[in-house]
């Protein structure tokens, strides 16, 4: 059953996937990442990590996603046209180059091998523990690796919000900043607008498409009568 449960996720996750790449509104394509981002946080939960199932649905779909979507509602090309689309010829080293990255991974983990004479993951059926180390009066000894593998949710919000706070704040400024830029980047194509037709720029240019102001060249010419006939 968690064999049918873990192929049915997967084919989901290939088919974002592909509907994120293939899908020519940006709209659509972050929305199709998003539920990639699900489906990955849902392979994190089968194989017991919760904490970065945990991670990934709030960091990755509630910050990086929803920063992306306000990138893509702020920019023109939503639509895509013509100067964003890939030419056919182009397409085709990526794929290949993607069908070796995926050929890699396939090998790797298929012919993954345990290091120090341990098993590989492929042959675990659950979550390898530590055993807690003892002194000589028995009593257990502080392991850094045993909490973190029994309790690392514990573990990783006390180092984050104590030796790592200064980089996670820092990452918090750089996506901040971002957002302000792009804003700023909008409101910029924004103001350059293009002046209606018929109008006179600041350089005395008058744009075309409306009726042109009157003058000696937009005067009727009168021909006399005995040349009419």
């Amino acid at each position: 059953m968690i064999y049918l449960v873990f192929w049915l996720i997967s084919i989901f996750g290939l088919a974002m996937a592909l509907g994120t790449v293939l899908a020519k509104n940006l709209v659509h394509a972050a929305l199709y990442l998003i539920a990639f981002f699900f489906v990955i946080a849902c392979q994190f939960v089968m194989l017991e990590a919760e904490f970065l199932a945990a991670i990934q649905v709030l960091i990755y779909i509630g910050a990086v996603a929803i920063l992306i979507l306000f990138g893509i509602m702020l920019t023109r090309n939503v639509q895509g046209d013509e100067t964003t689309t890939v030419l056919w010829p182009a397409r085709i080293p990526a794929a290949v180059a993607g069908l070796c990255v995926v050929g890699g991974l396939v090998y790797g983990i298929g012919a993954q091998a345990g290091l120090h004479n341990q098993p590989a993951w492929s042959e675990l059926a659950q979550r390898p523990t530590s055993a807690p180390a003892y002194d000589k009066s028995g009593k257990p000894l502080p392991s850094l690796r045993v909490r973190a593998i029994n309790d690392m949710g514990r573990i990783v919000g006390n180092e984050m919000m104590t030796r790592f706070v200064i980089p996670f704040e820092v990452a918090g400024l750089l996506l901040t900043a971002a957002l302000v830029g792009a804003i700023a980047l909008a409101q910029l194509e924004g103001s350059e607008e293009t002046p209606r037709p018929g109008t006179t720029t600041s350089a005395g240019v008058t744009t075309g498409g409306g009726t042109p102001p009157p003058g000696p060249e937009s005067e009727p010419v009168l021909t006399p009568v005995s040349e009419a006939r």
